[in-house]
């Protein structure tokens, strides 16, 4: 590794003061941390001086990694994985522009009509979001309901003025909405206000996250947004879909209940069907128009219901399916319809089928799927759909990825570019003597390996599984070579599998992993590797557990040979090509690993295991002997959370920390310094903070620096991997 000559001068741009705040004496973790003090490692500067803003280069633009492959960039496409569940896609008026939310790997939009996709999650707590509805006065304006695995405090709803490229938080509640693929909001057209430039009242039917949930019920807002009113007697008719009369503003709801309508903005409702809804859907181009598919109590048998009187009166369809759900209706021809028979959700089994009618539901033709460009296997999903307001025959629909029709919903063609979902499987390194190579774990996709920096990549299929193939951690040896942790379930406990022939065949080493999921290598040698707590010195053919050492994280660029890692609470060295390991100092939950060579300093990851936003970032200065002198020392960053840190192999003083947190949405990801750790800037777009190009690098739950290219990768958690440029070549002087 080249070494760099040090800086001529501290650059005053340097000395980034950024959203400054006291992180607090951390938490001693019952003896298991040694010495560890909330010594700040940054300089203190007067009150009297003059705040210094971020600075923020020509090169700080996001861009996305797909894991696309070399076949599919010859065809001239970009790629996007995808692989997080979509629960809800809509079109805004103008037919171009599209927004689509997923469970926890945030929201996309598209302006293109679903050709190409781009997240646009800035503003959001939540980790995803549904029921995204565009005013039909003005399409700048848009609510969407918050997501998340869980009952989640950043959940509610968040309302955009600018085409869902920000969002505010306005309506804060402790949702779900995990799996909610529900129309949940309606704009009352009637209420149109020409001082807002939009409508005035909107509709929120809330989910029910269990059978006791009372806060169930049918919210309102008459402030376009702002601010939102609790009907209490609507239990009866919310978790459900919502619509409003285009003409009227008559609210129709369907539910487990039934049909209801309300005349009265909510107030009271009327039962107009009482069998259970599976899908409910309005069209204000046919604004007394309700189509519905139901369990018909009497009969016992699905049915397309279908009212042209706002629900005062319906005609039925027999439908002959197993659980027709997820219906849509053209707002350009109604008599274009597309459905799911959900087979997964009657029968717990796959697949599901996509049907399309051209007569009103009279008959139905069941679509098919183009996946050629896809570079993770076509797995079955519940599948949701849109109809441009402009094309009876364009419809987008969800089906594992993003995909379009242009034949009225016969045949659907992946149309996943830019929408980059794949959830990493835990920490991964460059191979530290050919940055060309890197691994990605997949917790859910097996993983992929690229031999070019990741520009293509090839798909990892471990164990045979599509979906369900769970990787965590992994090294690439060298370009046939690969390694990786395989669990039988997700998060479940791992073994030791290899590939010797790029990928084309595997096989498991019966070797249970206990240590760190991380692999790593030793600079100099292409046989020797790491993963978890073994050790190869012949390239991966047999392995040797180690003692004293449950993972390497890291090594010393310059070359010195110096390892680190940990073993349980402590961070250790060796300086034999992992031969041997020496035990530094101790910091409980340790998370990862950085040493810049110029200081000799070691960065720490530590904290409790019990909620990720308690970690923060450590320093220890190291002696010639790699022992330290002192103890571990908190590094400033100014926001809690960082539980990743990597450095610029190529100039150690620009180092990275990354932000992960399952329970809260952190928005402030990721962080660099461009002095070894004493500032540091925000590098995650957040709302009104100057910044511009793609939402990237969130979420992070492994960062690592190209030393070819001085690039970051971020492995964001459901959000795919993003790279950012170097800082300019002064830095590198």
């Amino acid at each position: 590794m080249i070494k760099f000559k040090k800086l001529i001068s501290i650059i005053l741009v340097l000395a980034v003061l950024f959203s400054v705040a006291a992180c607090g004496e951390s938490e001693k973790d019952n003896g298991e941390v040694s010495s560890v003090v909330s010594e700040v490692t940054s300089a203190e500067v007067s009150s009297e001086e003059e705040e210094i803003k971020p600075v923020y280069f020509d090169t700080d633009i996001w861009k996305a990694v797909p894991l696309v492959t070399k076949e599919m960039l010859d065809r001239g496409i970009s790629g996007g994985e995808g692989c997080q569940a979509v629960l809800y896609v809509t079109f805004a008026p103008d037919g171009k522009t599209v927004l689509m939310g997923t469970d926890v790997g945030g929201i996309y939009k598209s302006t293109d009509a679903g050709d190409s996709w781009y997240p646009c999650s800035i503003g959001m707590e939540s980790a995803g979001g549904t029921g995204m509805a565009f005013d039909p006065k003005n399409q700048e304006r848009v609510i969407c309901i918050g997501s998340n695995s869980g009952v989640h405090h950043g959940n509610g709803v968040y309302l955009s003025t600018d085409t869902g490229e920000t969002w505010d938080y306005v309506y804060k509640s402790d949702a779900k909405n995990y799996r909610n693929a529900k129309n949940q909001v309606a704009f009352d057209e009637t209420s149109y206000d020409e001082t807002l430039k939009g409508c005035m009242t909107i509709y929120w039917s809330r989910e029910k996250v269990n059978d006791d949930d009372a806060r169930s019920l049918i919210y309102r807002s008459d402030s376009g947004g702002t601010k939102w009113e609790i009907l209490y007697d609507s239990g009866k008719y919310a978790n459900g879909y919502i619509f409003v009369n285009a003409k009227t503003g008559a609210v129709a709801t369907g539910n487990s209940n039934g049909v209801h309508i309300s005349d009265d903005k909510g107030e009271t409702f009327n039962t107009v069907i009482e069998h259970e809804v599976l899908a409910l859907d309005y069209v204000n181009t046919r604004p007394n128009n309700l189509y519905a598919t139901i369990l018909n109590k009497t009969t016992n048998r699905y049915q397309l219901a279908i009212s042209t009187n706002f629900g005062r009166h319906w005609n039925y369809i027999d439908l002959n399916m197993a659980f027709p759900c997820y219906l849509r209706v053209s707002p350009v021809n109604p008599d274009r319809m597309v459905l799911m028979d959900d087979t997964i959700s009657k029968s717990g089994q796959y697949p599901g089928y996509v049907y399309s009618t051209v007569d009103g539901g009279m008959n139905w033709t069941r679509a098919n799927r183009d996946s050629t460009n896809s570079s993770v296997p076509a797995n079955s999903d519940n599948v949701k759909f849109a109809w441009s307001p402009t094309n009876e025959k364009t419809v987008l629909a969800s089906w594992c990825f993003m995909t379009k029709s242009t034949d009225g919903g016969v045949n659907f063609k992946w149309s996943n570019n830019g929408y980059n979902g794949i959830c990493p499987g835990d920490k991964t390194n460059f191979n530290v003597n050919n940055s060309d190579y890197i691994y990605y774990a997949s917790q859910d996709y097996n993983g992929a390996f690229s031999t070019d920096g990741g520009v293509s990549w090839k798909y990892m299929k471990w164990d045979g599984k599509g979906w369900g193939g769970w990787t965590y951690g992994g090294y690439v040896i060298n370009k046939n070579t690969v390694v990786t942790g395989v669990a039988d379930q997700m998060f479940g406990p791992i073994k030791l599998w290899i590939t010797y022939d790029g990928g084309n065949t595997f096989q498991s080493l019966g070797i249970d992993i206990y240590g760190s999921r991380i692999g790593c290598g030793v600079i100099g040698s292409d046989k020797i590797a790491f993963f978890g707590e073994y050790r190869t010195e012949d390239g991966g053919y047999t392995w040797e557990r180690m003692r004293n050492c449950a993972g390497v994280y890291t090594v010393d660029y310059s070359g010195s040979g110096a390892l680190f890692g940990k073993n349980g609470s402590d961070i250790v060295v060796s300086t034999d090509t992992g031969k041997t390991w020496t035990t530094i100092l101790s910091a409980h939950g340790l998370s990862d690993l950085a040493y810049n060579y110029k200081t000799h300093e070691l960065f720490v990851c530590s904290g409790t295991d019990k909620n990720s936003l308690n970690y923060n970032v450590y320093s220890v200065q190291l002696d010639e002997n790699f022992k330290a002198n002192g103890n571990l020392k908190l590094v400033d960053i100014g926001y809690n959370g960082t539980n990743n840190v990597c450095v610029d192999p190529n100039n150690p003083d620009i180092m990275y920390a990354g932000c992960n947190s399952n329970t809260y949405f952190n928005v402030k990801s990721t962080w660099r310094s461009l002095d070894a750790g004493k500032t540091w800037t925000c590098l995650t777009r957040c709302k009104d903070d100057g910044r511009t190009g793609p939402d990237g690098g969130k979420k992070v739950v492994c960062m690592r620096v190209n030393a070819k290219t001085s690039e970051l990768f971020v492995f964001s958690g459901c959000r795919g991997v993003w790279k950012i440029a170097p800082p300019p070549n002064e830095y590198y002087t």
